[in-house]
């Protein structure tokens, strides 16, 4: 496909890097330093060039595109870039970011012809919500194309041993990796599951909740008190997510501003403390130290993971933080917080996932970046269907296939159908060999 992303910040790279593999993109952006990166480390076309601009447009000399995706860091440019782009370039579709959900109940997206809007904040409410479904969980991750879920566990039972990983799987659920003493491998089956493992599951919801329950004899089984630190745009809509669970919730924001629009939300449903002053007192006199729960939902990394610390000191089992640079996910990950990857990472991956073409492949790394999972849909028409897929090449990393939610070891003689889903979970080393195999079927 012919692809152009207007926008060269965290969201437009991680697309162009991504979606590079096997189309034609174009990035546009009026940051020359944003550009001249894009150009040096990946091979795509970039211009210089205002996107609320007719004139930008023009001096591609573009007649066509497939897809026109808008990232900006502003609403009103992407919003403005998808109107004037179609003025000049005939497009098939557009895909647009935006921070403000009030648009979701407006009709200005469909009278753009809009054919899909992703709202990161949204997104990243969601994948903490996801967490209460699994009490358990270190991390929950899930996907557009089946209602299967990857969730690690962290193994917390008293003798070592007890099981082997061929004991736990099958047509549900499967074990997909184990992180043990901050190393990461793929198991055999044979393997033995012992304490202090970080187990990864990928599977059914029931089937990984019935394992959990087994490996997990410490971490609550239900979860009713919830402490958010902050009380920004993302903070409130977490907890307005919540709200409905009928659980005790309390906001912890320095912020008045920020407090003011918290109860306007929240209508008094949750309980919003305007503290001068974060530190261990906080614990003590608030009595957050009784929570089942913490959630770090602050702009400032640093400042989560030691909201994060304080809460681990208290022995709050349940720590989440809401990962905004990259650059800390693997610490936050090695100290053992769950942690949600931000609204920039959730609009990457949500776009991804909305594009559904025979060609693109959804990328996820897992266990701070150690692992890597490729999947694939098998798309009505695509030149796939009846063929036969030999796996030898990744014989280091576990592909999998999956037929009608039922999980199958990917075999020499797989003859692929409509609705099939091809997962590899691997090493990050191997991530060119698991890439070059997967997208050259």
């Amino acid at each position: 496909m012919d692809i152009m992303i207007a926008g060269a910040g965290t969201v437009g790279y991680s697309l162009a890097q991504t979606l590079s593999y096997q189309h034609n993109v174009i990035v546009i952006d009026k940051d020359i330093d944003k550009l001249n990166t894009l150009d040096e480390e990946i091979d795509i076309l970039v211009m210089h060039g205002d996107v609320e601009d007719p004139k930008t447009y023009r001096s591609l000399n573009f007649e066509s595109v497939d897809l026109f995706i808008a990232v900006t860091d502003s609403d009103e440019a992407n919003l403005l870039a998808t109107l004037i782009v179609e003025d000049v370039v005939a497009v098939k579709r557009k895909i647009i970011r935006l921070k403000n959900d009030s648009f979701l109940k407006s009709h200005i997206l469909q009278k753009l012809s809009i054919d899909h809007a992703v709202f990161p904040d949204i997104t990243t409410a969601n994948k903490v919500q996801a967490l209460f479904a699994f009490p358990k969980a270190n991390n929950v991750k899930m996907f557009h194309q089946t209602t299967h879920k990857l969730v690690s566990i962290r193994v917390q039972y008293r003798a070592e041993g007890l099981y082997r990983v061929g004991e736990l799987v099958g047509e549900d659920v499967s074990i997909v990796g184990i992180e043990r003493e901050k190393m990461f491998f793929i198991p055999e089956e044979e393997a033995e599951i012992l304490k202090n493992d970080l187990v990864y599951l990928f599977g059914k919801s029931e089937a990984i909740e019935r394992i959990a329950s087994h490996l997990d004899e410490k971490m609550p089984s239900s979860i009713q008190k919830i402490v958010i630190f902050g009380a920004n745009t993302l903070a409130r809509k977490i907890a307005k997510g919540l709200i409905d669970k009928k659980l005790e919730i309390k906001m912890i924001e320095k912020d008045i501003d920020h407090c003011k629009r918290a109860s306007e939300l929240l209508q008094d449903k949750v309980t919003i403390i305007n503290a001068a002053y974060e530190d261990h007192r906080l614990f003590e006199e608030e009595g957050l130290k009784n929570a089942d729960m913490i959630i770090a939902a602050g702009h400032n990394d640093e400042r989560n993971i030691v909201k994060c610390i304080e809460a681990q000191e208290y022995g709050i089992q349940k720590v989440v933080a809401i990962n905004n640079d990259k650059a800390y996910y693997n610490l936050m990950h090695k100290m053992g917080v769950v942690v949600v990857r931000g609204s920039k990472a959730g609009a990457h991956y949500a776009i991804l996932e909305n594009i559904a073409s025979s060609s693109i492949v959804t990328q996820r790394h897992f266990c701070g970046g150690s692992g890597i999972l490729f999947m694939r849909k098998i798309y009505p028409n695509s030149e796939l269907i009846g063929k036969t897929i030999k796996a030898g090449k990744i014989h280091t990393s576990l592909p999998l296939l999956l037929r009608e939610e039922k999980i199958h070891r990917l075999s020499e003689t797989a003859a692929l159908k409509e609705g099939d889903i091809i997962v590899v979970f691997g090493m990050y080393e191997e991530k060119e060999e698991i890439q070059q195999w997967i997208y050259t079927l």
